[in-house]
Parts: structure tokens; C-alpha cells; sequence
């Protein structure tokens, strides 16, 4: 029974990311026709404000519902979730207030209350937007000039072209980090955590998570990471989940040649001595083979 009440809350938690417009898409039209009603032309736009907020209020209190059973499962930034938790439950107060004070003599509270739940709604959807996509997610593409204004330290972007000659690639850098970045950083990167664990850089893979850590250098048959990618792909504890891209041979091979070779995060390949092999497997996958 306990398994399908899980089941349970992962479906309906599942139903956060679709729930959660209905409430957006209703107190933006609400908005909108509140605004209208100053100007005398369209002083009736807003005689259906009841309705839709009634509506937006039951879709937040669902969404808000659905959204804290999709947060069970663990694997978010804390802080982001924190506050995009909170910044939910109060839209779905706010918008049950603002429905109370939806009557002819209490329009300008009523006003008051809606411009706080859609700031509200703005800030849970900024907070749940970095969430999904990662920090800065309004201001990673922005001029260089408006990022400056608002604090964020900019970098002259100047890529390292990748050797053509696999034995001149950085291990980690320019082999091993392309390799998690698809395969894993989605559930195990800066915006996602499971197991309070991360692979997207090599500091992180040195950390433990909570079933210790992923790797181990120079033990690549005794490294978490390397015994969830060989477990049977219907195991509940193979990695990655199924559904999601899996690495090809190709890839673990050299994913188990880094660990045992020392998961260095300098030098080149080059200096770790690599087998024929391994050099057959780096042209590979540099050949699209993957």
C-alpha cells in the first residue's frame, strides 16, 4: 500500500509543471483587464473578475498542492526551492484573499491584493525557473553592460579549441567532463542534486554524497558511479534512470580508464600513458560513434 500511495504523489507531483500555468495564464488576464477598467472605454472589462480568480485560486491551491508532493523527491538546490515553495503558497494565499476582497466596496483593496499576488507570482516563477534551468537564468544572455549593473561577474569567453590529437586532450576537461555533462548532470548538477550529489566538475566528484562518493581514484570497480552504470537497466538503482540517454560502451570504457588511471584533472592524456585501446576509444567517440 505504501508503494502505491508513492506512486500516487509522483503522479500527481508530476502534474506541478502543467497546473501551474492555469493560475499564470488567469491572474495575467485578470491583471490585464483590471488595468483596462481605468480608462473610461473599457470601464466594464473586469465584470468577470470573480470567475477568473475563483479559477486562478482553486489552480494555485492544486498547483502549490502538487508542486510540495513533486519536492519530496528530493535532488533540488535547497535554497531555490525554499524560496519558490514559500513564494507558491503565497500566491495560493494571496490569490484566496484577494477573492474575499473581490466586491464593489472594497475595490481598491482588492486592487492592493492582486498586485501582491502577482508580484508574488513573478517571484515564484522566477525562483521555480532557475530551478528547472539553473541560476541566472534571466540574466545568463544578457548584455555584458546590464550583468555588470546587476553584479554579475563576466568572463571573456575564449574556448580552448580541442586537440584533433586525442593524446594532447585535457583528461577531464576535454573527455570525461563531455561525457557526464550528457549523461548524468541533469539529475547530478548545479541545479539538481539527487542523492546530494554532483558530477560537473572534479572537485564536486571528490565530495560524498549520500551513499558516499562517486568515485574513487585508481578503483574503478570499487566507484558508486561505475557500479550504477553496469547494474541491469531495470534496476532501481542503475544510473542513469531509464528514460534518460544511457553511455555507450564507448563511454564507460573511458570513464573506467580515468578512475583507475588517477581521475587527474590536469595534465593530458598524453601523460597518463593511455593503452592503444584507450586512444582506439577516443577516436571513436570523437568519430561520432556516440
Amino acid at each position: 500500500m505504501n508503494h502505491q500511495l508513492k506512486d500516487l504523489a509522483l503522479f500527481l507531483g508530476h502534474l506541478h509543471p502543467v497546473l501551474v500555468h492555469l493560475p499564470i495564464g488567469s491572474l495575467v488576464l485578470l491583471g490585464v483587464l483590471e488595468l483596462l477598467t481605468t480608462f473610461q472605454r473599457f470601464k466594464d472589462a473586469a465584470q468577470s473578475k470573480r470567475v477568473i480568480l475563483g479559477f486562478a485560486t482553486a489552480g494555485s491551491v492544486a498547483a502549490a498542492t502538487c508542486g510540495w508532493l513533486l519536492s519530496e523527491l528530493g535532488g533540488y538546490d535547497t535554497q531555490l526551492l525554499y524560496w519558490h515553495r514559500l513564494a507558491g503558497f503565497g500566491v495560493a494565499g494571496a490569490c484566496t484573499v484577494t477573492l474575499l476582497l473581490c466586491r464593489p466596496n472594497r475595490q481598491r483593496a482588492f486592487r492592493v491584493a492582486l498586485l501582491a499576488t502577482l508580484t508574488l507570482l513573478v517571484l515564484a516563477g522566477h525562483f521555480g525557473g532557475e530551478m528547472t534551468h539553473g541560476r541566472g537564468l534571466l540574466t545568463r544572455y544578457a548584455p555584458a553592460l546590464l550583468r555588470r549593473f546587476l553584479g554579475e561577474q563576466v568572463l571573456p569567453k575564449q574556448p580552448r579549441a580541442v586537440p584533433a590529437d586525442p593524446a594532447e586532450r585535457r583528461p577531464f576537461a576535454e573527455v570525461i567532463q563531455p561525457i557526464l555533462h550528457a549523461r548524468c548532470s541533469s539529475c547530478h548538477g548545479p541545479e539538481k542534486q539527487k542523492g546530494a550529489l554532483r558530477v560537473d566538475s572534479r572537485g564536486a566528484l571528490a565530495r560524498r554524497g549520500q551513499n558516499g562518493p562517486a568515485i574513487v581514484p585508481r578503483k574503478a570497480n570499487e566507484s558508486l558511479m561505475i557500479q550504477r552504470l553496469l547494474l541491469p537497466p531495470d534496476h532501481d538503482d542503475h544510473m542513469p534512470p531509464e528514460g534518460k540517454p544511457q553511455p555507450t560502451p564507448v563511454e564507460i570504457g573511458l570513464l573506467r580508464w580515468w578512475i583507475n588511471a588517477g581521475a587527474l584533472d590536469d595534465g593530458t592524456i598524453g601523460d597518463l600513458k593511455p593503452t592503444a585501446e584507450v586512444l582506439r576509444m577516443l577516436e571513436a567517440m570523437s568519430g561520432g560513434s556516440r
